[in-house]
């Protein structure tokens, strides 16, 4: 299972995974195709989840650039 900062993708195919996840041991897959180790097509239907990110109150002005 890869998790990075609130973020989980799948152990089979790598895509982000913003549903409840397939669950196996210490793995977790978007589908029950990836968990078998079969094709998926869970990317082109992650589009119809919202992202839980909310960029609007960024204020870029006072980004730090190094």
């Amino acid at each position: 299972m890869v998790w990075y900062a609130d973020t989980l993708w799948c152990d089979g195919c790598g895509v982000e995974i913003c549903w409840v996840p397939t669950v196996r041991g210490q793995h977790s897959y978007c589908c029950q195709n990836c968990l078998l180790g079969e094709d998926c097509d869970c990317d082109k239907y992650q589009e119809e989840y919202p992202s839980n990110l909310d960029n609007s109150d960024i204020n870029t002005s006072q980004v730090i650039h190094q």
